[in-house]
Protein backbone atom coordinates (compact mmCIF):
# COMPACT_ATOMS: atom_id res chain seq x y z
CA UNK A 1 0.00 0.00 0.00
CA UNK A 2 1.16 3.54 -0.77
CA UNK A 3 2.16 5.64 2.21
CA UNK A 4 0.01 8.62 3.06
CA UNK A 5 1.23 11.98 1.84
CA UNK A 6 2.98 14.23 4.33
CA UNK A 7 4.20 17.78 3.82
CA UNK A 8 6.89 19.77 5.59
CA UNK A 9 7.64 23.48 5.70
CA UNK A 10 9.28 26.09 7.88
CA UNK A 11 9.10 29.77 8.79
CA UNK A 12 12.27 30.96 7.08
CA UNK A 13 14.53 33.25 9.09
CA UNK A 14 11.89 34.19 11.64
CA UNK A 15 13.23 37.05 13.78
CA UNK A 16 11.26 36.82 17.03
CA UNK A 17 9.41 34.34 19.22
CA UNK A 18 5.95 35.79 18.60
CA UNK A 19 6.36 35.42 14.84
CA UNK A 20 7.74 31.93 15.35
CA UNK A 21 4.72 30.80 17.36
CA UNK A 22 2.30 32.37 14.92
CA UNK A 23 4.06 30.62 12.04
CA UNK A 24 3.66 27.29 13.82
CA UNK A 25 -0.05 27.87 14.36
CA UNK A 26 -0.56 28.93 10.74
CA UNK A 27 1.36 25.94 9.36
CA UNK A 28 -0.60 23.58 11.60
CA UNK A 29 -3.90 25.10 10.43
CA UNK A 30 -2.87 24.63 6.79
CA UNK A 31 -2.53 20.87 7.36
CA UNK A 32 1.24 20.38 7.20
CA UNK A 33 2.67 17.39 9.02
CA UNK A 34 5.94 18.92 10.18
CA UNK A 35 7.46 22.30 11.03
CA UNK A 36 11.21 22.50 10.39
CA UNK A 37 14.04 24.77 11.42
CA UNK A 38 17.51 24.68 9.90
CA UNK A 39 20.71 24.24 11.92
CA UNK A 40 23.14 26.95 10.86
CA UNK A 41 24.95 29.61 12.83
CA UNK A 42 23.52 32.39 10.63
CA UNK A 43 19.91 31.34 11.36
CA UNK A 44 18.34 33.47 14.14
CA UNK A 45 17.34 30.65 16.52
CA UNK A 46 18.92 27.42 17.77
CA UNK A 47 16.49 24.80 16.45
CA UNK A 48 16.22 22.49 19.45
CA UNK A 49 15.27 25.35 21.78
CA UNK A 50 13.09 27.29 19.35
CA UNK A 51 11.11 24.22 18.35
CA UNK A 52 9.83 23.84 21.91
CA UNK A 53 8.21 27.26 21.58
CA UNK A 54 6.47 25.98 18.45
CA UNK A 55 5.35 22.80 20.22
CA UNK A 56 3.90 24.88 23.07
CA UNK A 57 1.90 26.97 20.58
CA UNK A 58 0.47 24.00 18.64
CA UNK A 59 -1.30 20.72 19.38
CA UNK A 60 -0.71 18.22 16.55
CA UNK A 61 2.12 19.65 14.43
CA UNK A 62 5.31 17.60 14.51
CA UNK A 63 8.58 19.50 15.00
CA UNK A 64 11.77 18.68 13.13
CA UNK A 65 15.12 19.98 11.88
CA UNK A 66 16.41 20.15 8.30
CA UNK A 67 18.90 19.05 9.41
CA UNK A 68 21.03 18.96 12.55
CA UNK A 69 24.75 19.08 11.79
CA UNK A 70 26.27 16.11 13.62
CA UNK A 71 29.54 18.03 14.12
CA UNK A 72 27.93 20.75 16.23
CA UNK A 73 27.10 18.60 19.30
CA UNK A 74 28.54 15.56 21.03
CA UNK A 75 26.06 12.67 20.54
CA UNK A 76 25.58 12.17 24.30
CA UNK A 77 24.57 15.83 24.66
CA UNK A 78 22.43 15.65 21.53
CA UNK A 79 20.63 12.52 22.77
CA UNK A 80 19.66 14.23 26.01
CA UNK A 81 18.42 17.36 24.25
CA UNK A 82 16.41 15.39 21.69
CA UNK A 83 14.86 13.10 24.29
CA UNK A 84 13.92 16.11 26.39
CA UNK A 85 12.32 17.77 23.38
CA UNK A 86 10.32 14.63 22.62
CA UNK A 87 9.04 14.47 26.21
CA UNK A 88 8.20 18.18 26.43
CA UNK A 89 6.43 18.11 23.05
CA UNK A 90 4.49 15.00 24.14
CA UNK A 91 5.95 12.79 21.45
CA UNK A 92 5.86 15.15 18.48
CA UNK A 93 9.57 15.16 17.64
CA UNK A 94 10.99 14.02 14.31
CA UNK A 95 14.79 14.04 14.20
CA UNK A 96 16.64 15.31 11.14
CA UNK A 97 20.37 14.58 10.92
CA UNK A 98 23.07 15.44 8.40
CA UNK A 99 26.80 15.10 7.94
CA UNK A 100 27.44 18.86 7.60
CA UNK A 101 28.40 20.49 4.33
CA UNK A 102 28.94 24.25 4.61
CA UNK A 103 32.72 24.63 4.83
CA UNK A 104 32.59 28.40 5.42
CA UNK A 105 30.43 27.87 8.50
CA UNK A 106 32.96 25.43 9.95
CA UNK A 107 35.83 27.83 9.29
CA UNK A 108 34.03 30.81 10.81
CA UNK A 109 33.30 28.81 13.97
CA UNK A 110 36.80 27.35 14.18
CA UNK A 111 35.59 23.79 13.61
CA UNK A 112 37.59 21.21 11.69
CA UNK A 113 36.01 20.35 8.35
CA UNK A 114 36.91 16.75 7.62
CA UNK A 115 36.59 15.12 4.18
CA UNK A 116 33.12 13.82 3.37
CA UNK A 117 33.89 10.12 4.05
CA UNK A 118 34.97 10.93 7.62
CA UNK A 119 31.96 13.14 8.27
CA UNK A 120 29.57 10.51 6.94
CA UNK A 121 31.25 7.75 8.95
CA UNK A 122 30.92 9.91 12.06
CA UNK A 123 27.25 10.57 11.29
CA UNK A 124 26.51 6.86 11.29
CA UNK A 125 28.25 6.46 14.62
CA UNK A 126 26.22 9.36 16.03
CA UNK A 127 22.97 7.66 15.00
CA UNK A 128 24.04 4.39 16.62
CA UNK A 129 24.81 6.23 19.88
CA UNK A 130 21.53 8.15 19.80
CA UNK A 131 19.53 4.95 19.39
CA UNK A 132 21.48 3.33 22.21
CA UNK A 133 20.93 6.22 24.61
CA UNK A 134 17.23 6.37 23.72
CA UNK A 135 16.88 2.73 24.78
CA UNK A 136 17.04 3.25 28.54
CA UNK A 137 19.87 0.83 29.29
CA UNK A 138 23.51 1.77 29.99
CA UNK A 139 25.31 2.20 26.68
CA UNK A 140 28.78 0.84 26.07
CA UNK A 141 30.13 2.08 22.74
CA UNK A 142 33.73 2.14 21.58
CA UNK A 143 33.91 3.48 18.04
CA UNK A 144 36.38 5.24 15.83
CA UNK A 145 35.07 8.68 16.72
CA UNK A 146 33.30 8.34 20.09
CA UNK A 147 33.47 6.32 23.28
CA UNK A 148 30.51 6.02 25.65
CA UNK A 149 31.18 3.94 28.75
CA UNK A 150 28.06 2.85 30.60
CA UNK A 151 26.06 6.07 30.17
CA UNK A 152 22.29 5.70 30.62
CA UNK A 153 20.26 8.09 28.51
CA UNK A 154 17.72 10.21 30.38
CA UNK A 155 14.97 11.10 29.95
CA UNK A 156 13.54 8.32 27.82
CA UNK A 157 11.71 9.77 24.80
CA UNK A 158 7.95 9.34 24.64
CA UNK A 159 8.16 7.67 21.21
CA UNK A 160 9.39 4.10 21.28
CA UNK A 161 11.85 2.78 20.40
CA UNK A 162 12.85 6.34 19.50
CA UNK A 163 11.55 9.37 17.61
CA UNK A 164 11.71 8.82 13.84
CA UNK A 165 15.09 9.74 12.37
CA UNK A 166 15.48 11.33 8.95
CA UNK A 167 18.77 11.46 7.05
CA UNK A 168 19.00 13.20 3.70
CA UNK A 169 21.70 13.16 1.07
CA UNK A 170 22.65 12.99 -2.56
CA UNK A 171 25.73 10.79 -2.70
CA UNK A 172 25.90 7.01 -2.58
CA UNK A 173 27.89 6.88 0.66
CA UNK A 174 25.49 9.11 2.58
CA UNK A 175 22.34 7.52 1.16
CA UNK A 176 23.69 4.08 2.01
CA UNK A 177 24.19 5.23 5.59
CA UNK A 178 20.62 6.52 5.56
CA UNK A 179 19.39 3.19 4.22
CA UNK A 180 21.05 1.34 7.08
CA UNK A 181 20.05 3.69 9.88
CA UNK A 182 17.19 6.07 9.09
CA UNK A 183 13.42 5.76 9.33
CA UNK A 184 12.97 8.52 6.74
CA UNK A 185 15.38 9.09 3.84
CA UNK A 186 15.35 12.37 1.95
CA UNK A 187 16.66 12.09 -1.62
CA UNK A 188 18.68 15.20 -2.48
CA UNK A 189 20.90 16.47 -5.29
CA UNK A 190 24.54 15.86 -4.48
CA UNK A 191 26.27 18.97 -3.18
CA UNK A 192 29.25 19.90 -5.35
CA UNK A 193 31.47 22.75 -4.19
CA UNK A 194 34.63 22.11 -6.14
CA UNK A 195 35.38 18.86 -4.32
CA UNK A 196 36.68 15.63 -5.83
CA UNK A 197 33.25 14.31 -6.86
CA UNK A 198 32.15 15.01 -10.42
CA UNK A 199 28.99 17.15 -10.69
CA UNK A 200 25.86 15.18 -11.45
CA UNK A 201 24.93 15.43 -15.11
CA UNK A 202 21.19 15.58 -14.48
CA UNK A 203 20.80 16.12 -10.72
CA UNK A 204 17.04 16.64 -10.86
CA UNK A 205 16.10 14.02 -13.45
CA UNK A 206 13.89 11.00 -12.93
CA UNK A 207 16.66 8.50 -13.63
CA UNK A 208 18.88 10.16 -11.02
CA UNK A 209 16.19 9.89 -8.36
CA UNK A 210 15.54 6.25 -9.26
CA UNK A 211 19.26 5.42 -9.03
CA UNK A 212 19.54 7.05 -5.61
CA UNK A 213 16.48 5.25 -4.31
CA UNK A 214 18.08 2.02 -5.45
CA UNK A 215 21.20 2.85 -3.40
CA UNK A 216 18.94 3.20 -0.37
CA UNK A 217 17.14 -0.05 -1.20
CA UNK A 218 20.38 -2.03 -1.47
CA UNK A 219 21.76 -0.66 1.81
CA UNK A 220 18.46 -1.10 3.67
CA UNK A 221 17.86 -4.69 2.65
CA UNK A 222 14.79 -6.18 4.30
CA UNK A 223 13.98 -2.94 6.14
CA UNK A 224 13.50 -0.91 2.93
CA UNK A 225 9.70 -1.38 3.05
CA UNK A 226 9.67 0.35 6.44
CA UNK A 227 11.50 3.46 5.20
CA UNK A 228 9.56 6.59 4.30
CA UNK A 229 11.06 8.31 1.25
CA UNK A 230 11.17 12.10 1.17
CA UNK A 231 12.27 14.86 -1.19
CA UNK A 232 12.72 18.62 -1.37
CA UNK A 233 10.44 20.15 -3.99
CA UNK A 234 12.10 22.42 -6.55
CA UNK A 235 9.13 24.35 -7.87
CA UNK A 236 5.35 24.24 -7.63
CA UNK A 237 2.96 26.52 -9.52
CA UNK A 238 -0.76 25.97 -9.10
CA UNK A 239 -3.19 27.92 -11.24
CA UNK A 240 -2.93 30.80 -13.66
CA UNK A 241 -0.03 31.33 -16.08
CA UNK A 242 2.04 28.35 -14.84
CA UNK A 243 4.42 28.49 -17.82
CA UNK A 244 5.30 32.13 -17.14
CA UNK A 245 5.88 31.30 -13.47
CA UNK A 246 8.12 28.40 -14.41
CA UNK A 247 10.17 30.54 -16.79
CA UNK A 248 10.77 33.10 -14.05
CA UNK A 249 11.78 30.31 -11.67
CA UNK A 250 14.11 28.77 -14.23
CA UNK A 251 16.00 32.01 -14.86
CA UNK A 252 16.54 32.52 -11.13
CA UNK A 253 17.51 28.88 -10.69
CA UNK A 254 20.19 29.13 -13.38
CA UNK A 255 21.64 32.29 -11.83
CA UNK A 256 21.79 30.64 -8.42
CA UNK A 257 23.51 27.51 -9.72
CA UNK A 258 26.10 29.54 -11.60
CA UNK A 259 26.73 32.06 -8.81
CA UNK A 260 27.23 29.42 -6.12
CA UNK A 261 29.07 26.87 -8.24
CA UNK A 262 26.46 24.32 -7.24
CA UNK A 263 27.13 22.00 -10.18
CA UNK A 264 25.51 21.19 -13.51
CA UNK A 265 22.82 23.50 -14.87
CA UNK A 266 19.92 21.51 -16.37
CA UNK A 267 18.34 22.73 -19.55
CA UNK A 268 14.89 24.27 -19.38
CA UNK A 269 13.38 21.06 -20.74
CA UNK A 270 15.31 18.83 -18.31
CA UNK A 271 14.23 20.87 -15.31
CA UNK A 272 10.62 21.08 -16.47
CA UNK A 273 10.58 17.26 -16.66
CA UNK A 274 11.98 16.82 -13.15
CA UNK A 275 9.79 14.80 -10.77
CA UNK A 276 10.29 17.64 -8.28
CA UNK A 277 8.74 20.32 -10.54
CA UNK A 278 4.94 20.59 -10.48
CA UNK A 279 3.10 22.98 -12.80
CA UNK A 280 -0.58 23.18 -13.72
CA UNK A 281 -4.08 23.40 -12.34
CA UNK A 282 -4.78 22.07 -8.86
CA UNK A 283 -6.14 18.83 -10.31
CA UNK A 284 -3.10 18.46 -12.57
CA UNK A 285 -0.59 19.17 -9.83
CA UNK A 286 -2.26 16.78 -7.40
CA UNK A 287 -2.24 14.10 -10.10
CA UNK A 288 1.49 14.72 -10.55
CA UNK A 289 2.08 14.14 -6.83
CA UNK A 290 0.19 10.85 -6.98
CA UNK A 291 2.22 9.84 -10.03
CA UNK A 292 5.52 10.62 -8.26
CA UNK A 293 4.42 8.58 -5.26
CA UNK A 294 3.48 5.68 -7.52
CA UNK A 295 6.70 5.80 -9.59
CA UNK A 296 9.28 6.62 -6.93
CA UNK A 297 7.67 5.74 -3.61
CA UNK A 298 8.24 9.30 -2.36
CA UNK A 299 5.39 10.46 -0.14
CA UNK A 300 6.90 13.12 2.15
CA UNK A 301 7.64 16.48 0.54
CA UNK A 302 9.23 19.72 1.75
CA UNK A 303 8.12 23.00 0.21
CA UNK A 304 10.48 24.66 -2.27
CA UNK A 305 13.11 26.86 -0.62
CA UNK A 306 11.70 29.99 -2.23
CA UNK A 307 8.04 29.22 -1.49
CA UNK A 308 5.77 30.17 1.39
CA UNK A 309 3.65 27.65 3.23
CA UNK A 310 0.57 29.24 1.65
CA UNK A 311 1.85 28.57 -1.89
CA UNK A 312 1.41 24.82 -1.45
CA UNK A 313 -1.64 25.06 0.80
CA UNK A 314 -4.24 23.95 -1.79
CA UNK A 315 -2.20 20.81 -2.50
CA UNK A 316 -1.71 20.10 1.19
CA UNK A 317 -5.43 20.52 1.85
CA UNK A 318 -6.26 18.12 -0.99
CA UNK A 319 -3.63 15.43 -0.39
CA UNK A 320 -2.46 15.50 3.23
CA UNK A 321 -2.98 12.02 4.74
CA UNK A 322 -4.40 10.66 1.47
Amino acid sequence: MARRFRFNTGPGRTPDVSTLRQAGQRIEALGYSTFALADHFMIPFAPLIALQAVADATTTLRITQTVLNQDFRHPAVLAKELATLDVLSEGRLQIGLGAGWMRAEYEQAGLRFDPAPARIERLEEVVVILKGLFGGEPLHHAGRHFTVDGLRGTPRPNQRPHPPIMIGGGGRRLLSTAGRQADIVQIMPRISRGGPAEPERDPFGADTYLEKIDWVRVAAGDRFADIELAAQLLHVTVGAEPDDEFESFYQGFVRQRVDTGAGAVPSREELRASPMVFVGSLDEVCAQFVDVRDRFGISYFSTPLDATAEALAPVVERLADC
